[in-house]
C-alpha cells in the first residue's frame, strides 16, 4: 500500500523527554505507530535496517544463522522457542560485552587502543553476536528521520 498524503503530525508533549518505560503513554505510542504504518515508514525503516545488515562487513545474518545451527547440532536446544530464546540471550550478552568494551576504548574490530584484545563473543571463531554498531547507528538515524516527519513536539 503506497503512503497516503501526510496527515497532521502526532502531537507529542514536551514532557515526553522525562518518560521512562513504566510511564510511557500507550495511547501516544499507539498513535505514533499507527501513523508510521499508515504513511509507509515502517517498511522504509525495515528496508534500511536490512540493507545496513547485508552491507555490513561483519556478515551478521550469516553469523547468527551459523550460531543457531551450531546450537541445534550440538543438542543444546531442541525446539524453535528454545532456539530463539537462546540466540536472543546470546546476542544480548555479546551486546553488553561490546558496549562495555567500547566504553573502555576498544575498537569495533576487536583490538583495544592499547594493543590488547577485547573479550571473545559467542559466535563462530569467537566472533561477537552483537548487532554491528554501524547498523544500530543507521537504524537510529532512519527511525529518527521518520519520527520527525510524523511527530510534532509541543512547546519546542
Amino acid at each position: 500500500m503506497p503512503p497516503s498524503e501526510p496527515t497532521t503530525p502526532v502531537r507529542v508533549p514536551k514532557s515526553i523527554t522525562t518518560y521512562t518505560p513504566t510511564t510511557q503513554d500507550p495511547d501516544l505510542r499507539s498513535s505514533i505507530n499507527m501513523v508510521l504504518l499508515r504513511e509507509g515508514h515502517v517498511p522504509k525503516i525495515s528496508e534500511t535496517l536490512l540493507h545496513a545488515l547485508n552491507t555490513s562487513s561483519t556478515n551478521w545474518p550469516t553469523l547468527i544463522q551459523n550460531h543457531a545451527l551450531t546450537l541445534l547440532r550440538s543438542g543444546d536446544v531442541h525446539t524453535f522457542p528454545e532456539l530463539m530464546t537462546r540466540v536472543l540471550d546470546d546476542i544480548r550478552a555479546d551486546s553488553i560485552v561490546a558496549r562495555k568494551a567500547e566504553e573502555k576504548g576498544a575498537s569495533t574490530n576487536g583490538e583495544k587502543k592499547d594493543g590488547g584484545t577485547k573479550e571473545k563473543g559467542r559466535g563462530g571463531n569467537g566472533e561477537s553476536l552483537a548487532l554491528p554498531k554501524g547498523v544500530v547507528d543507521e537504524g537510529v538515524r532512519i527511525t529518527r528521520e521518520c519520527l520527525e516527519l510524523v511527530c510534532e513536539v509541543d512547546g519546542v
